[in-house]
C-alpha cells in the first residue's frame, strides 16, 4: 500500500528538518525518511566538533592566564568526549520531541526512487505532492585508504575518539582541518597540518591567513605548506604518511580533504533527476531540480555560486526556501552575503566580500581595520587577540560590502554587520549608534570611525603585538 503525504523529505539533516518543519507548521502532512541520527552531520560532525571547540577554547584562554591560574595539565579527552556526547544526546532528544509535536511521520531507513513520484523504503512505498532531497554529504576518502576508526580517521570519527592521540597528522588545511588542529592541539596532541597551498585558508585575505598562521606557530601546530599526499603505511602503533615533502610518523592520521554527495543510492535516474559526475544535484534559485516537484537542499545540492555554502544554516535556509516556493510564498533571500564562522583558536568569522574580492569588484573600496588591542573588553579577556576589518564601497556609496573578524566572539561582531550588509545599510549607522560598553562590538564601531577618518588609523602589524610579547 502506498502512503501519501503533501511533502516527502529524504534525509533528516538540517535542510530536511527545516523543510519538514515549515511545511508542518503550514498544516501540510509530512513524511521524513531518514537513515541515521537526526540532523546527520549537523550534530554528529558539526555540533560535536563545535562542542569540542568550546572546551578547547576555554582551556586555551585559561592556559593564557598562567599568571593567575598557574600551570595545569591538558584536559582528559575522554571526559571532554563524554560531555560532548551528553550535549548532543540532549539536542537529538529535543529534535525528536519537536518532530512528534509537529505530527511529522518519521520513517527509519534508506529511500530509493521508484519513479518521479514514488520512493521505496524496505518494501514500503511513499508518495507526495512534492519531494525534498536532503541527504547531505560524507567525508571524501582517497582511493586505497582504509578508514579504521582508530589509526586512520575522518571528521566523522574524530569527535568519538576515546582519547587524544600523542600526535596526529591532518591531511587538508581547509576549514575542517584547521578546526580539528586547534582542538587536538589544546588537548595535548602534537599536530602536523598538511596543506597543498602556500598559505592556510588561502581563499581568505592575506592578513587573516597570516594571523592564523602566527597563532598556530605560537601554539606549536606544525603547518606543512605546498605538500601532497602520496600514500600511507599503517604500522602496529603508528601511521607513516608519505608526502611529496617527506615522510611523517604519527599516532593517528585524520583525512580532511573535502566531502562528497550522498546521492549514489537514491536511484535518481528512475526519477529523472539530473546530477553531475560527483553526485551533486543542480538546483534553481528556488532549490528545484530539473523535475519541477522535486527539490534538493543542503550540501547534496549544487549551487552556482562563487563561495562554498556547505553550512548548516544555509541548508536550513534552503529548506525553508524550497517549502516557501511550494506554498507560493516568495522569500527574498540573498546567498551572496552569507555569514560564516571558522571555529579555530582564535575564531574567524565573516560575511560578504573579502577585501581582495571587493577591490576586484568595486575598485577603490574603503577599509577600516581595528585591532582588539584597542578595545577595553578584549583586555579583560587577555590576551587581546584579534581584529575587525570593515569593508565599505568606494566614495559616494556608504554600503558595507564585507566584514572579517578574527578573535574571541568574532561571530557576534559579524552577526551584527551581516544584517547591515544584507539590507544595504550605510556604515555611518555604526558611528551614530550607542554600543554597550565594554563590549567587543565596539571594535565594529571603531573600524567605522577609522573609515570616516575621525579615529587613529591602523598601524601595520598592530594586531600581532600580543604574539611578540
Amino acid at each position: 500500500m502506498t502512503q501519501q503525504s503533501n511533502l516527502l523529505v529524504i534525509g533528516g539533516g538540517p535542510g530536511g528538518i527545516s523543510a519538514a518543519t515549515k511545511a508542518a507548521l503550514a498544516n501540510k502532512t509530512v513524511t521524513m525518511i531518514n537513515d541515521g541520527p537526526l540532523m546527520g552531520y549537523g550534530i554528529e560532525g558539526a555540533f560535536k566538533s563545535k562542542a569540542g571547540f568550546e572546551i578547547a577554547q576555554q582551556y586555551t584562554y585559561y592556559h593564557f592566564r598562567e599568571d593567575v591560574f598557574g600551570q595545569h595539565e591538558e584536559p582528559d579527552y575522554s571526559m571532554v568526549q563524554r560531555g560532548v556526547h551528553e550535549s548532543s544526546g540532549t539536542l537529538t532528544n529535543m529534535l525528536d520531541h519537536e518532530l512528534q509535536r509537529l505530527g511529522i511521520r518519521l520513517v527509519k531507513g534508506r529511500g530509493s526512487f521508484v519513479d518521479a513520484r514514488n520512493v521505496e523504503v524496505d518494501g514500503e512505498t511513499y508518495t507526495a505532492d512534492n519531494i525534498v532531497i536532503a541527504t547531505g554529504t560524507r567525508p571524501r576518502v582517497f582511493p586505497g585508504i582504509d578508514i579504521d576508526g582508530s589509526r586512520v580517521i575522518t571528521s566523522d570519527e574524530a569527535p568519538s575518539m576515546p582519547h587524544s592521540p600523542d600526535s596526529i597528522l591532518i591531511l587538508g588545511a581547509g576549514v575542517i582541518g584547521c578546526e580539528f588542529a586547534c582542538i587536538f592541539s589544546a588537548m595535548g596532541s602534537k599536530v602536523h597540518l598538511v596543506d597543498t597551498q602556500k598559505v592556510i585558508l588561502g581563499n581568505e585575505d592575506p592578513d587573516v591567513s597570516a594571523f592564523l598562521q602566527k597563532a598556530f606557530d605560537r601554539r606549536g601546530i606544525c603547518v606543512i605548506p605546498e605538500s601532497r599526499y602520496e600514500s600511507l603505511t599503517v604500522n602496529k602503533s603508528s601511521v607513516t604518511t608519505h608526502l611529496t615533502t617527506g615522510d611523517i610518523e604519527t599516532s593517528v592520521v585524520l583525512l580532511a580533504v573535502g566531502r562528497e554527495a550522498c546521492s549514489s543510492e537514491l536511484n535518481l535516474e528512475a526519477a529523472g533527476v539530473e546530477f553531475d559526475k560527483r553526485g551533486y544535484i543542480p538546483t534553481t534559485g528556488e532549490m528545484r531540480t530539473n523535475v519541477s516537484h522535486i527539490y534538493a537542499v543542503g550540501d547534496v545540492g549544487y549551487r552556482n555560486t562563487p563561495v562554498d555554502l556547505s553550512l548548516v544554516h544555509v541548508a536550513q535556509a534552503e529548506g525553508r526556501l524550497a517549502v516557501a516556493h511550494m506554498l507560493g510564498q516568495p522569500v527574498p533571500q540573498n546567498m551572496d552575503h552569507v555569514p560564516f564562522i571558522i571555529f579555530t583558536i582564535p575564531m574567524i568569522a565573516g560575511a560578504g566580500f573579502t577585501e581582495t574580492e571587493a577591490r576586484q569588484k568595486f575598485g577603490e573600496v574603503r577599509v577600516g581595520k581595528y585591532p582588539y588591542g584597542r578595545n577595553h573588553r578584549a583586555h579583560t579577556i587577555q590576551p587581546p587577540v584579534g581584529f575587525v576589518k570593515l569593508i565599505v564601497a568606494p566614495e559616494g556609496d556608504d554600503r558595507i560590502v564585507g566584514i572579517r573578524a578574527v578573535g574571541k566572539d568574532a561571530d557576534t561582531i559579524v552577526g551584527t554587520a551581516s544584517i547591515m550588509i544584507e539590507r544595504s545599510l550605510p556604515y555611518t549607522y555604526l558611528m551614530e549608534s550607542i554600543f554597550p560598553h565594554p563590549s567587543l562590538l565596539e571594535c565594529l564601531q571603531g573600524a567605522a570611525h577609522i573609515i570616516a577618518g575621525d579615529a587613529l588609523s591602523y598601524l601595520d602589524g598592530e594586531e600581532f603585538s600580543f604574539l611578540n610579547s
